[in-house]
């Protein structure tokens, strides 16, 4: 193996492992029902090179597609990464023997809640009362235990059919102290979900008002951190992975910048189908994460995202008679892949 720890990689704050892009759940705005890719599960042997490659001082979040707690190695790796700081993102239906190593084992859990009750199953398409279970299990442990972690936070997907409901999800947060509740909106999949987003090119009036009562009634009621995402298009464009140094390899060992480029899948950026491209730049099966990482290709496209210097697709002037727009390949500027029509990098759409 060519993977001993480096200390160059100490400044890759967090790597986002995806243990398998299978899932036990099939909701309705998943990139599950767009994309175009096999089901697979990170095997042993790519995992154990991973191992060898990372500093300790290098945060893993098990996350991904697909629900990490449901691939086949998720107890494997857990015992090969239980040194670093481990973090979780799920979908919260959870076995016991499952709940009591995320217990056990990681920092920080962030469960995807997307409304309660009938809210939830419509989008879930599984009872609630699963969720409940798992955040009564972790909140018992932590008393019993008298621990401080897992600290729990609360991901959830913002649209008109649903925002209502993010009244009800601040009140479950505060009676299980999450730490917060991430709000991200909807990036729609099928010319149907473009009818139910919450978001606009330019001001949303109705949209900030929203934002503000949420605000209050989170804080001044229940005492409960709401994150929320921009309401309209603004100038400033910020990538959480980028910024954070942070990278995502997915269960074949490839590369990739972020969650948009970890498969190829339709998306519908204000109305306009759009094809995002799965982009490796590398695979630590073939190459250690170091030569991937610092590669020129890779910190030039990291270049260009930390200064903006991608073109604007979503308020170009042009847009409507450019074939650049309707793929991530390539934009104007020559740049590959492209961020220039990301609505990641404008907070409409939030990365956990």
């Amino acid at each position: 193996m060519d993977g001993n720890p480096i200390h160059s990689l100490l400044f890759m704050k967090k790597v986002y492992l995806e243990l398998t892009n299978r899932c036990n759940l099939n909701c309705i705005m998943c990139y599950r029902n767009s994309w175009d890719t096999t089901l697979g599960d990170m095997n042993e042997e790519t995992l154990q090179r991973l191992k060898s490659m990372l500093d300790p001082s290098v945060g893993l979040v098990f996350g991904g597609i697909g629900e990490p707690t449901f691939g086949k190695h998720f107890s494997y790796a857990i015992e090969l990464f239980k040194n670093h700081s481990l973090e979780l993102t799920t979908n919260g239906v959870l076995s016991d023997k499952t709940l009591d190593l995320v217990c056990k084992y990681f920092d920080n859990v962030i469960i995807s809640v997307d409304g309660t009750e009938e809210t939830y199953y419509h989008i879930r398409k599984t009872d609630f009362k699963h969720v409940y279970k798992t955040l009564d299990y972790i909140k018992n442990y932590k008393k019993v235990n008298r621990v401080k972690t897992p600290q729990i936070e609360f991901a959830f997907v913002l649209s008109k059919k649903n925002k209502e409901s993010l009244y009800s999800v601040i009140e479950t947060a505060n009676f299980y102290d999450v730490k917060r509740v991430l709000v991200s909106h909807l990036m729609p999949q099928n010319e149907e979900q473009t009818k139910d987003i919450y978001y606009d090119e330019h001001f949303h009036e109705e949209g900030r008002k929203f934002a503000n009562e949420i605000g209050n009634f989170a804080y001044f009621k229940n005492r409960v951190v709401v994150s929320f995402p921009y309401m309209e298009i603004k100038t400033d464009r910020i990538c959480h992975f980028v910024e954070n140094d942070y990278t995502y390899i997915d269960f074949k060992g490839d590369v990739v910048p972020c969650y948009r480029f970890a498969t190829t899948y339709k998306e519908f950026v204000f109305g306009r189908e759009k094809t995002v491209k799965k982009h490796s730049f590398g695979n630590i099966n073939e190459r250690s994460l170091q030569s991937i990482f610092e590669d020129p290709l890779y910190q030039d496209f990291r270049h260009a995202v930390r200064y903006a210097l991608h073109p604007s697709c979503v308020d170009c002037e042009l847009r409507d008679g450019c074939d650049y727009i309707e793929t991530s390949e390539y934009d104007c500027s020559g740049f590959s892949p492209s961020c220039a029509d990301c609505l990641w990098n404008r907070k409409i759409i939030r990365c956990t």
